[in-house]
């Protein structure tokens, strides 16, 4: 599983321990219990750091956005184009180690029923706040692809927007299909390359 050094390590810990039991049971038949013995602690540590079990999917995507934010940026480096840039974005490879991406995926679905199903707040806003951020990352990505003469110069946002609507619309058609993390892969990155040829000049 990667690793980011991060200031709350335990915190980190516990909600990386639960990503197997999310997997397994879903967060209505995992207990705090059984998450504090999979991370070594004991129940009341998991308190300390958590209030609710909605709080530790929270911290799993804090942990995959800091993975995939570095991973980035280090790759960014070697692109020779924008729209290379903008490929290295949708790769998320590095999450991909000993099967952990598609847990994560069956995560995201769970955190999106809860979003949608019942009135959760925190959940709400955190998904609100991750896919903006996402939609700002892919419009600064097409705002320099526009200012290097690489893309024709259209809304930003708008263009962010699609790219991160598009994205999400393909995980969750995926999710439908039952599809593994292959079939999802080929299907988006046939979508993201299209819409890469609709804004290049």
């Amino acid at each position: 599983m990667p690793k980011i050094v991060r200031k709350n390590q335990k915190k980190r810990a516990i909600a990386l321990a639960a990503i197997e039991l999310f997997y397994e049971n879903g967060l209505v038949k995992t207990s705090v219990e059984s998450i504090a013995k999979a991370a070594g602690v004991g129940k009341g540590t998991v308190y300390l750091y958590f209030h609710s079990k909605e709080e530790i999917i929270t911290e799993i995507w804090d942990f995959v956005c800091e993975v995939l934010n570095e991973t980035r940026e280090k790759r960014y480096k070697e692109a020779s184009t924008v729209a290379q840039k903008i490929a290295i974005f949708f790769d998320f490879s590095p999450l991909e180690e000993d099967g952990l991406i598609n847990k994560l995926i069956k995560i995201f679905g769970m955190n999106l029923s809860i979003i949608l199903t019942t009135s959760h707040p925190a959940l709400q806003d955190d998904y609100i706040k991750k896919t903006q951020n996402d939609i700002d990352q892919l419009r600064k990505l097409y705002q320099e692809g526009v200012y290097k003469g690489e893309f024709r110069d259209l809304d930003p946002e708008v263009i962010g927007a699609i790219f991160e609507n598009m994205f999400n619309g393909s995980i969750i058609n995926s999710m439908c299909k039952n599809e593994e993390i292959t079939a999802m892969r080929k299907a988006f990155h046939i979508k993201r390359d299209i819409l890469l040829e609709l804004i290049k000049k």
